[in-house]
Protein backbone atom coordinates (compact mmCIF):
# COMPACT_ATOMS: atom_id res chain seq x y z
CA UNK A 1 0.00 0.00 0.00
CA UNK A 2 2.80 2.39 0.94
CA UNK A 3 4.63 1.62 -2.31
CA UNK A 4 1.51 2.45 -4.32
CA UNK A 5 1.16 5.77 -2.51
CA UNK A 6 4.79 6.64 -3.21
CA UNK A 7 4.43 5.70 -6.88
CA UNK A 8 1.27 7.83 -7.24
CA UNK A 9 2.93 10.75 -5.46
CA UNK A 10 5.95 10.48 -7.71
CA UNK A 11 3.80 10.49 -10.84
CA UNK A 12 1.76 13.46 -9.63
CA UNK A 13 4.93 15.31 -8.66
CA UNK A 14 6.20 14.96 -12.22
CA UNK A 15 2.97 16.15 -13.85
CA UNK A 16 3.62 19.92 -13.55
CA UNK A 17 7.09 19.58 -15.04
CA UNK A 18 5.78 17.44 -17.89
CA UNK A 19 2.99 19.93 -18.57
CA UNK A 20 5.44 22.84 -18.63
CA UNK A 21 7.75 21.01 -21.03
CA UNK A 22 4.95 19.98 -23.42
CA UNK A 23 3.29 23.40 -23.53
CA UNK A 24 6.62 25.23 -23.91
CA UNK A 25 7.77 23.06 -26.82
CA UNK A 26 4.39 23.25 -28.57
CA UNK A 27 4.16 27.03 -28.16
CA UNK A 28 7.64 27.44 -29.64
CA UNK A 29 6.64 25.19 -32.55
CA UNK A 30 3.47 27.16 -33.32
CA UNK A 31 5.17 30.55 -33.10
CA UNK A 32 8.22 29.47 -35.08
CA UNK A 33 6.60 27.22 -37.69
CA UNK A 34 3.23 28.95 -38.09
CA UNK A 35 3.29 32.62 -37.06
CA UNK A 36 6.72 33.42 -38.53
CA UNK A 37 6.01 31.35 -41.63
CA UNK A 38 2.56 32.82 -42.25
CA UNK A 39 1.94 36.00 -40.21
CA UNK A 40 -1.79 36.43 -40.78
CA UNK A 41 -4.81 36.76 -38.47
CA UNK A 42 -5.36 33.01 -38.13
CA UNK A 43 -1.74 32.44 -37.09
CA UNK A 44 -1.99 35.36 -34.65
CA UNK A 45 -5.10 33.86 -33.02
CA UNK A 46 -3.48 30.44 -32.72
CA UNK A 47 -0.24 31.89 -31.32
CA UNK A 48 -2.20 33.92 -28.77
CA UNK A 49 -4.01 30.76 -27.66
CA UNK A 50 -0.71 28.97 -27.09
CA UNK A 51 0.86 32.00 -25.41
CA UNK A 52 -2.03 32.22 -22.93
CA UNK A 53 -1.79 28.47 -22.37
CA UNK A 54 1.94 28.82 -21.66
CA UNK A 55 1.31 31.67 -19.21
CA UNK A 56 -1.50 29.75 -17.53
CA UNK A 57 0.67 26.63 -17.19
CA UNK A 58 3.52 28.45 -15.47
CA UNK A 59 1.08 30.31 -13.20
CA UNK A 60 -0.69 27.04 -12.34
CA UNK A 61 2.59 25.35 -11.36
CA UNK A 62 3.66 28.38 -9.30
CA UNK A 63 0.27 28.55 -7.57
CA UNK A 64 0.52 24.88 -6.53
CA UNK A 65 4.03 25.32 -5.17
CA UNK A 66 3.19 28.54 -3.29
CA UNK A 67 -0.38 27.50 -2.36
CA UNK A 68 -2.09 30.54 -3.91
CA UNK A 69 -5.76 29.68 -4.64
CA UNK A 70 -6.54 32.92 -6.51
CA UNK A 71 -3.56 32.50 -8.83
CA UNK A 72 -4.49 28.87 -9.44
CA UNK A 73 -8.04 29.91 -10.36
CA UNK A 74 -6.68 32.58 -12.71
CA UNK A 75 -4.36 30.03 -14.31
CA UNK A 76 -7.21 27.57 -14.78
CA UNK A 77 -9.17 30.30 -16.56
CA UNK A 78 -6.23 31.02 -18.87
CA UNK A 79 -6.00 27.33 -19.76
CA UNK A 80 -9.68 27.33 -20.72
CA UNK A 81 -9.12 30.34 -22.99
CA UNK A 82 -7.26 28.25 -25.56
CA UNK A 83 -10.48 26.77 -26.97
CA UNK A 84 -12.18 30.01 -28.17
CA UNK A 85 -8.94 31.33 -29.67
CA UNK A 86 -8.19 28.09 -31.53
CA UNK A 87 -11.76 28.15 -32.88
CA UNK A 88 -11.30 31.77 -33.98
CA UNK A 89 -8.10 30.80 -35.81
CA UNK A 90 -9.85 27.94 -37.60
CA UNK A 91 -12.59 30.28 -38.85
CA UNK A 92 -10.06 32.87 -40.02
CA UNK A 93 -8.02 30.19 -41.78
CA UNK A 94 -11.15 28.93 -43.55
CA UNK A 95 -12.02 32.44 -44.73
CA UNK A 96 -15.26 32.53 -42.78
CA UNK A 97 -16.54 35.53 -40.90
CA UNK A 98 -14.74 35.80 -37.56
CA UNK A 99 -16.99 36.00 -34.52
CA UNK A 100 -14.64 38.11 -32.41
CA UNK A 101 -16.97 39.22 -29.56
CA UNK A 102 -17.70 35.73 -28.22
CA UNK A 103 -14.04 34.69 -28.10
CA UNK A 104 -12.79 38.03 -26.75
CA UNK A 105 -15.43 38.20 -24.01
CA UNK A 106 -14.62 34.65 -22.87
CA UNK A 107 -10.88 35.38 -22.76
CA UNK A 108 -11.34 38.72 -21.00
CA UNK A 109 -13.91 37.68 -18.39
CA UNK A 110 -13.38 34.04 -17.43
CA UNK A 111 -9.86 34.19 -15.85
CA UNK A 112 -10.62 37.39 -13.92
CA UNK A 113 -14.01 36.22 -12.67
CA UNK A 114 -12.56 32.88 -11.53
CA UNK A 115 -9.83 34.66 -9.59
CA UNK A 116 -12.30 37.08 -7.97
CA UNK A 117 -14.80 34.40 -6.92
CA UNK A 118 -12.36 31.74 -5.72
CA UNK A 119 -13.23 32.29 -2.03
CA UNK A 120 -16.98 32.58 -2.53
CA UNK A 121 -19.72 29.94 -2.48
CA UNK A 122 -20.50 30.51 -6.17
CA UNK A 123 -17.02 29.51 -7.35
CA UNK A 124 -17.81 25.77 -7.90
CA UNK A 125 -20.89 26.65 -9.96
CA UNK A 126 -19.09 29.37 -11.90
CA UNK A 127 -16.14 27.10 -12.67
CA UNK A 128 -18.46 24.39 -14.01
CA UNK A 129 -20.22 26.98 -16.19
CA UNK A 130 -16.88 28.20 -17.57
CA UNK A 131 -15.77 24.63 -18.24
CA UNK A 132 -19.03 23.96 -20.09
CA UNK A 133 -18.51 27.18 -22.09
CA UNK A 134 -15.05 26.00 -23.15
CA UNK A 135 -16.69 22.72 -24.17
CA UNK A 136 -19.04 24.65 -26.46
CA UNK A 137 -16.06 26.27 -28.18
CA UNK A 138 -14.41 22.85 -28.50
CA UNK A 139 -17.53 21.61 -30.26
CA UNK A 140 -17.38 24.60 -32.61
CA UNK A 141 -13.76 23.74 -33.41
CA UNK A 142 -14.75 20.21 -34.43
CA UNK A 143 -17.72 21.53 -36.43
CA UNK A 144 -15.66 24.07 -38.39
CA UNK A 145 -12.90 21.52 -39.02
CA UNK A 146 -15.47 19.14 -40.52
CA UNK A 147 -16.63 21.94 -42.83
CA UNK A 148 -13.07 22.76 -43.92
CA UNK A 149 -12.78 21.79 -47.58
CA UNK A 150 -9.75 20.87 -49.62
CA UNK A 151 -7.77 19.59 -46.61
CA UNK A 152 -6.94 15.88 -46.03
CA UNK A 153 -8.92 14.50 -43.09
CA UNK A 154 -5.87 12.87 -41.51
CA UNK A 155 -4.42 16.34 -40.87
CA UNK A 156 -7.58 17.52 -39.12
CA UNK A 157 -8.24 14.30 -37.20
CA UNK A 158 -6.00 14.93 -34.13
CA UNK A 159 -7.62 18.24 -33.21
CA UNK A 160 -11.09 16.97 -34.14
CA UNK A 161 -10.74 14.00 -31.78
CA UNK A 162 -9.37 16.04 -28.87
CA UNK A 163 -12.11 18.65 -29.32
CA UNK A 164 -14.72 15.92 -29.39
CA UNK A 165 -13.24 14.49 -26.19
CA UNK A 166 -13.45 17.90 -24.51
CA UNK A 167 -17.12 18.16 -25.48
CA UNK A 168 -17.75 14.70 -24.03
CA UNK A 169 -16.09 15.57 -20.71
CA UNK A 170 -18.04 18.84 -20.49
CA UNK A 171 -21.29 17.00 -21.20
CA UNK A 172 -20.51 14.32 -18.60
CA UNK A 173 -19.77 17.09 -16.10
CA UNK A 174 -23.26 18.52 -16.61
CA UNK A 175 -24.84 15.07 -16.30
CA UNK A 176 -22.83 14.40 -13.15
CA UNK A 177 -23.86 17.73 -11.62
CA UNK A 178 -27.53 17.03 -12.28
CA UNK A 179 -27.50 13.34 -11.37
CA UNK A 180 -25.41 13.59 -8.18
CA UNK A 181 -26.28 16.90 -6.53
CA UNK A 182 -25.17 15.52 -3.16
CA UNK A 183 -21.54 15.56 -4.32
CA UNK A 184 -19.83 18.66 -2.96
CA UNK A 185 -18.92 21.43 -5.35
CA UNK A 186 -15.29 21.36 -4.21
CA UNK A 187 -14.97 17.68 -5.15
CA UNK A 188 -16.40 18.31 -8.61
CA UNK A 189 -14.13 21.32 -9.15
CA UNK A 190 -11.11 19.25 -8.09
CA UNK A 191 -11.96 16.61 -10.68
CA UNK A 192 -12.54 19.24 -13.38
CA UNK A 193 -9.22 20.90 -12.56
CA UNK A 194 -7.42 17.60 -13.07
CA UNK A 195 -9.30 17.06 -16.34
CA UNK A 196 -8.45 20.62 -17.38
CA UNK A 197 -4.74 19.98 -16.90
CA UNK A 198 -4.82 16.65 -18.73
CA UNK A 199 -6.98 18.20 -21.45
CA UNK A 200 -4.48 21.03 -21.82
CA UNK A 201 -1.69 18.57 -22.56
CA UNK A 202 -3.80 16.60 -25.05
CA UNK A 203 -5.22 19.69 -26.79
CA UNK A 204 -1.81 21.35 -26.95
CA UNK A 205 -0.21 18.39 -28.70
CA UNK A 206 -3.08 17.67 -31.08
CA UNK A 207 -3.62 21.34 -31.93
CA UNK A 208 0.10 21.74 -32.65
CA UNK A 209 0.06 18.75 -35.02
CA UNK A 210 -3.02 19.94 -36.90
CA UNK A 211 -2.11 23.62 -37.08
CA UNK A 212 1.52 23.11 -38.13
CA UNK A 213 0.59 20.56 -40.82
CA UNK A 214 -2.31 22.72 -41.97
CA UNK A 215 -0.06 25.70 -42.57
CA UNK A 216 3.23 24.13 -43.57
CA UNK A 217 1.72 21.77 -46.16
CA UNK A 218 0.59 24.76 -48.18
CA UNK A 219 2.94 25.75 -50.99
CA UNK A 220 4.80 28.97 -50.31
CA UNK A 221 3.01 30.86 -53.07
CA UNK A 222 -0.35 29.69 -51.84
CA UNK A 223 0.45 30.70 -48.27
CA UNK A 224 1.43 34.15 -49.45
CA UNK A 225 -1.81 34.44 -51.38
CA UNK A 226 -4.03 33.28 -48.55
CA UNK A 227 -2.52 35.75 -46.08
CA UNK A 228 -4.65 38.42 -47.77
CA UNK A 229 -6.19 36.91 -50.91
CA UNK A 230 -9.00 39.44 -51.06
CA UNK A 231 -7.05 42.61 -50.25
CA UNK A 232 -7.73 44.14 -53.68
CA UNK A 233 -11.43 43.29 -53.48
CA UNK A 234 -11.71 44.72 -49.97
CA UNK A 235 -10.05 47.91 -51.18
CA UNK A 236 -12.44 48.14 -54.14
CA UNK A 237 -15.45 47.68 -51.82
CA UNK A 238 -14.18 50.56 -49.69
CA UNK A 239 -14.11 52.79 -52.77
CA UNK A 240 -17.55 51.60 -53.88
CA UNK A 241 -18.94 52.37 -50.43
CA UNK A 242 -17.39 55.84 -50.49
CA UNK A 243 -19.17 56.60 -53.79
CA UNK A 244 -22.36 54.67 -52.83
CA UNK A 245 -22.42 52.68 -56.09
CA UNK A 246 -24.91 49.80 -55.61
CA UNK A 247 -24.39 48.05 -58.96
CA UNK A 248 -21.64 45.73 -57.73
CA UNK A 249 -21.83 42.08 -56.69
CA UNK A 250 -19.52 39.59 -54.99
CA UNK A 251 -19.35 36.05 -56.40
CA UNK A 252 -17.94 33.14 -54.39
CA UNK A 253 -17.00 30.55 -57.05
CA UNK A 254 -16.25 27.01 -55.85
CA UNK A 255 -15.43 23.80 -57.70
CA UNK A 256 -17.88 21.04 -56.72
CA UNK A 257 -16.84 17.64 -55.34
CA UNK A 258 -13.19 18.55 -54.86
CA UNK A 259 -12.44 15.56 -52.65
CA UNK A 260 -13.98 13.07 -55.07
CA UNK A 261 -12.15 14.64 -58.00
CA UNK A 262 -8.85 14.44 -56.15
CA UNK A 263 -9.36 10.78 -55.27
CA UNK A 264 -10.41 9.77 -58.77
CA UNK A 265 -7.56 11.62 -60.51
CA UNK A 266 -3.82 11.35 -60.28
CA UNK A 267 -1.91 14.18 -58.65
CA UNK A 268 -0.78 15.68 -61.96
CA UNK A 269 -4.24 15.31 -63.57
CA UNK A 270 -5.89 16.95 -60.58
CA UNK A 271 -3.44 19.85 -60.67
CA UNK A 272 -4.13 20.39 -64.39
CA UNK A 273 -7.89 20.22 -63.70
CA UNK A 274 -7.60 22.97 -61.08
CA UNK A 275 -5.55 25.12 -63.44
CA UNK A 276 -8.15 24.72 -66.20
CA UNK A 277 -10.94 25.48 -63.74
CA UNK A 278 -9.38 28.79 -62.71
CA UNK A 279 -8.62 29.70 -66.32
CA UNK A 280 -12.20 29.05 -67.45
CA UNK A 281 -13.65 31.06 -64.57
CA UNK A 282 -11.41 34.03 -65.37
CA UNK A 283 -12.19 33.78 -69.09
CA UNK A 284 -15.94 33.91 -68.42
CA UNK A 285 -15.72 37.20 -66.51
CA UNK A 286 -15.50 40.76 -67.83
CA UNK A 287 -12.15 42.59 -67.65
CA UNK A 288 -13.61 45.04 -65.14
CA UNK A 289 -14.03 42.29 -62.50
CA UNK A 290 -11.62 41.99 -59.57
CA UNK A 291 -10.60 38.36 -58.95
CA UNK A 292 -8.93 36.87 -55.86
CA UNK A 293 -7.80 33.23 -55.63
CA UNK A 294 -8.66 32.03 -52.12
CA UNK A 295 -7.40 28.51 -52.79
CA UNK A 296 -6.95 26.23 -55.78
CA UNK A 297 -10.66 25.44 -56.02
CA UNK A 298 -12.23 28.72 -54.86
CA UNK A 299 -12.21 32.27 -56.24
CA UNK A 300 -13.79 35.52 -55.11
CA UNK A 301 -15.01 37.87 -57.82
CA UNK A 302 -16.20 41.46 -57.43
CA UNK A 303 -18.13 42.29 -60.57
CA UNK A 304 -19.97 45.44 -61.70
CA UNK A 305 -23.30 45.48 -63.52
CA UNK A 306 -27.01 44.95 -63.19
CA UNK A 307 -28.62 41.67 -62.14
CA UNK A 308 -29.21 40.82 -65.80
CA UNK A 309 -25.55 41.39 -66.68
CA UNK A 310 -24.30 39.32 -63.73
CA UNK A 311 -26.75 36.53 -64.61
CA UNK A 312 -25.36 36.45 -68.15
CA UNK A 313 -21.79 36.08 -66.88
CA UNK A 314 -22.86 33.39 -64.41
CA UNK A 315 -24.49 31.32 -67.12
CA UNK A 316 -21.38 31.60 -69.26
CA UNK A 317 -19.16 30.69 -66.30
CA UNK A 318 -21.11 27.55 -65.37
CA UNK A 319 -21.33 26.45 -69.00
CA UNK A 320 -17.57 26.79 -69.49
CA UNK A 321 -16.79 24.86 -66.31
CA UNK A 322 -19.24 22.09 -67.25
CA UNK A 323 -17.69 21.90 -70.73
CA UNK A 324 -14.49 20.58 -69.07
CA UNK A 325 -16.47 17.46 -68.24
CA UNK A 326 -17.01 16.68 -71.91
CA UNK A 327 -13.78 17.81 -73.52
CA UNK A 328 -10.83 17.83 -71.15
CA UNK A 329 -11.58 15.77 -68.06
CA UNK A 330 -9.88 12.44 -67.39
CA UNK A 331 -12.28 11.57 -64.55
CA UNK A 332 -15.74 10.05 -64.75
CA UNK A 333 -17.08 12.48 -62.13
CA UNK A 334 -19.19 15.35 -63.41
CA UNK A 335 -17.31 18.64 -63.19
CA UNK A 336 -19.31 21.66 -62.11
CA UNK A 337 -19.16 24.76 -59.94
CA UNK A 338 -21.30 26.38 -57.27
CA UNK A 339 -21.47 30.15 -56.99
CA UNK A 340 -22.65 32.35 -54.15
CA UNK A 341 -23.95 35.75 -55.30
CA UNK A 342 -24.35 38.73 -52.95
CA UNK A 343 -25.00 42.33 -53.93
CA UNK A 344 -23.85 45.55 -52.30
CA UNK A 345 -27.40 46.36 -51.28
CA UNK A 346 -27.74 42.92 -49.64
CA UNK A 347 -24.79 43.68 -47.37
CA UNK A 348 -25.32 47.46 -47.11
CA UNK A 349 -21.77 48.01 -48.38
CA UNK A 350 -20.27 45.97 -45.49
CA UNK A 351 -17.49 43.78 -46.89
CA UNK A 352 -17.55 41.16 -44.12
CA UNK A 353 -21.31 40.78 -44.49
CA UNK A 354 -20.93 40.62 -48.26
CA UNK A 355 -18.37 37.84 -47.92
CA UNK A 356 -20.53 35.93 -45.43
CA UNK A 357 -23.64 36.11 -47.64
CA UNK A 358 -21.75 34.96 -50.73
CA UNK A 359 -20.16 32.07 -48.81
CA UNK A 360 -23.50 30.94 -47.37
CA UNK A 361 -25.14 30.97 -50.79
CA UNK A 362 -22.24 29.10 -52.37
CA UNK A 363 -22.53 26.40 -49.69
CA UNK A 364 -26.31 26.22 -50.24
CA UNK A 365 -25.81 25.84 -53.99
CA UNK A 366 -23.29 23.05 -53.41
CA UNK A 367 -25.61 21.23 -51.01
CA UNK A 368 -28.33 21.25 -53.67
CA UNK A 369 -26.08 19.40 -56.11
CA UNK A 370 -23.90 22.12 -57.59
CA UNK A 371 -23.86 23.53 -61.12
CA UNK A 372 -25.93 26.49 -59.93
CA UNK A 373 -25.68 29.81 -58.16
CA UNK A 374 -27.24 31.26 -55.02
CA UNK A 375 -29.26 34.35 -55.94
CA UNK A 376 -29.20 37.70 -54.10
CA UNK A 377 -32.60 37.10 -52.60
CA UNK A 378 -33.44 35.39 -49.38
CA UNK A 379 -33.21 31.59 -49.31
CA UNK A 380 -33.37 31.16 -53.07
CA UNK A 381 -31.02 29.17 -55.29
CA UNK A 382 -31.09 29.39 -59.07
CA UNK A 383 -29.98 26.51 -61.25
CA UNK A 384 -28.08 27.20 -64.42
CA UNK A 385 -31.09 26.58 -66.65
CA UNK A 386 -33.15 29.23 -64.84
CA UNK A 387 -35.21 27.08 -62.46
CA UNK A 388 -35.60 28.32 -58.91
CA UNK A 389 -35.97 26.21 -55.78
CA UNK A 390 -36.57 27.57 -52.29
CA UNK A 391 -34.93 25.93 -49.33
Amino acid sequence: MSDNVHVYAGLYAGLPQALMAVVTICTAAVVGLVLLHRPDRAAAAWSTAFALGLLGTYMWVAAIELELPAVRALASGLLLCAEPLIWLGVRLFAGRRATWPAAVMFVALVPIMLALTVDSDVFPIFFRVCFAGAGVFAGLIAFDLVRLKGVPRDILLPLMLSSGGFVLVAALNLVWTISFPQTSGEEQVAVLRDMNVIGTMVTTVTATLTIVLLVRMQPAAKAARSAAPDAAIRERVDRVRAHQEPAWSLLDVRLDDVRDLRESSGASDFARLLTRFRSRVVAALPPTADIAVVDDSRLLVLIPGSDEAVTHHLRTLLERVSAMDRRESTTAIRISASVGWATMLDARFDYDKLLELAAQRAESAGELGGDRWGRPRRDAVTIADGETSNR
